[in-house]
């Protein structure tokens, strides 16, 4: 029983480590994307808009797809749900390896593997949320979210390696295979928390077995059985009450899914947040899918570039480290680290512009993937300090996720024309302005925040 205990109070860690593993073979590929864009425009010798909108759709669906993911964990569990976007990622990254044109690439690597990302990504994150509700999520939320951090700084040389040696087709086949077999492995881990009552609820029927045990010396068979059969009796009305609320919460579930969904849409704060969000990651997404061809543009050959990627992906890892240490001791809210370093991220956005060396390449992209940990790294913890009382986990996931997809959505396909019709400078000046576009934007979010709170107190 103590062991059960024990396990019970710690398994939260393993889900953590399990959803860190996750995030790690899943966005690993997606924010290396750049490197297999290189690859993908000189075999099909498409424009920088068409083929940068290809890794944009995946990883738009990546974060869009949530609401439907919602839906189908009405219906399975969150580990099933995992395993089944696993398994769709896998075999996106798979088909796509077989493409005879880069339109087919949009239903295999776009939709396919865009829509596994998120059944995966939404359900373990989701779970984790749930795992820790009480306190310690923005801990928890970054050390698993240091798992794509991680995969970008180990997949970059891996793929940039890959494709050289054996091509980017090759590339794909080998990494689908690999993801599948330690991802399903890792999502087996996965377990929905235990309720509030299963705890003492355990614990007293362990210690009603000893009292039991002890009494059947003294007391005779007759005893016994009624007091059997008034255990039964307890037990069926305790579950028919069980039945009866459980019905009840799923009617009034129905019934008021379409008023709070009205609500919502009326409120200021929320169409605050997500605007910020979108303006937010249409300037970020520029790093996973256009960076690589920037810095072709500033002749970089391959081995340099995958270097800086790896360059960015370290200080971005630097970051969330620093926000799992002290993110859950931080004495103001955590919108406030997402608003700073949205700010701040105009400088070396800005001076990226004009550094044509390898070393200044390097020093910025240290610099703007610390910055950018700011943004992502406590994004979720943000969002459930803002919204998980009033709306629930499932909702707090759908508002941070869905939101930002549009905003990545469109960046890739957006910078491509800019880049296609003016030169890389400009194009680059013209998506580093949105993050301090959005820093705006979530000031305003926090003072109509912090104004509904004084009200209604």
């Amino acid at each position: 029983m103590a062991i059960l205990q024990t396990c019970l109070r710690r398994w939260h860690w393993v889900i953590t480590l399990a959803t860190f593993a996750l995030y790690f073979l899943v966005l690993g590929p997606m924010f290396n994307f750049s490197i297999l864009y290189l690859s993908l425009q000189d075999e099909f010798e498409s424009t920088a808009a068409i083929t940068g909108w290809l890794g944009s759709l995946s990883a738009a669906l990546a974060r869009l797809f949530s609401p439907v993911t919602v839906l189908l964990e009405q219906r399975l569990s969150k580990r099933a749900v995992t395993l089944i976007g696993l398994v769709l990622f896998c075999t996106g990254l798979l088909m796509t390896s077989f493409v005879p044109a880069l339109g087919y690439a949009y239903i295999t690597y776009g939709v396919l593997s865009g829509v596994g990302a998120n059944l995966t990504l939404h359900s373990s994150l989701e779970l984790l949320l749930e795992w820790f509700a009480k306190g310690n999520f923005a801990r928890a939320s970054a050390i698993a979210l240091l798992g794509s951090t991680s995969g970008m700084l180990a997949f970059s040389p891996l793929l940039t390696i890959l494709i050289t040696n054996y091509g980017w087709r090759n590339a794909l086949r080998v990494l689908s295979g690999g993801i599948f077999v330690v991802g399903v492995a890792d999502g087996l881990l996965l377990t929905d928390p235990p309720t509030t009552e299963d705890t003492p609820l355990l614990q007293n029927r362990y210690e009603d077995t000893e009292q039991n045990e002890h009494e059947m010396k003294n007391i005779l068979e007759w005893g016994r059985a009624d007091e059997s059969c008034e255990k039964e009796n307890e037990e069926k009305k305790r579950t028919e009450q069980d039945d009866a609320i459980v019905s009840n919460r799923e009617s009034y579930n129905t019934k008021h899914d379409w008023c709070e969904v009205r609500r919502m849409m009326r409120s200021l704060e929320l169409w605050l947040w997500s605007v910020a969000n979108f303006l937010t990651f249409l300037g970020w997404t520029f790093f996973d899918i256009n960076f690589a061809s920037y810095m072709a543009g500033r002749d970089l050959h391959s081995n340099q570039i995958s270097y800086v990627i790896m360059a960015f992906a370290g200080g971005e890892l630097v970051g969330k480290m620093l926000i799992a240490l002290i993110g859950d001791h931080l004495p103001f809210q955590y919108l406030y680290v997402v608003v700073s370093t949205c700010l701040l991220a105009a400088v070396p956005l800005v001076l990226m512009t004009i550094a044509k060396t390898f070393t200044a390449m390097m020093s910025i992209a240290i610099a703007s993937g610390f910055l950018r940990a700011g943004a992502y790294g406590v994004l979720y913890a943000a969002g459930a300090e803002l919204f998980l009382e009033m709306y629930g986990t499932s909702t707090v996931m759908v508002l941070t996720l869905v939101p930002p997809g549009f905003g990545v959505l469109i960046s890739a396909p957006l910078s491509g024309t800019h880049y296609n019709i003016r030169s890389c400078e400009t194009s680059f000046s013209f998506v580093a302005s949105a993050p301090s576009q959005a820093a705006e934007v979530f000031e305003k979010a926090s003072a109509e925040l912090f104004e509904q709170a004084a009200i209604s107190k």
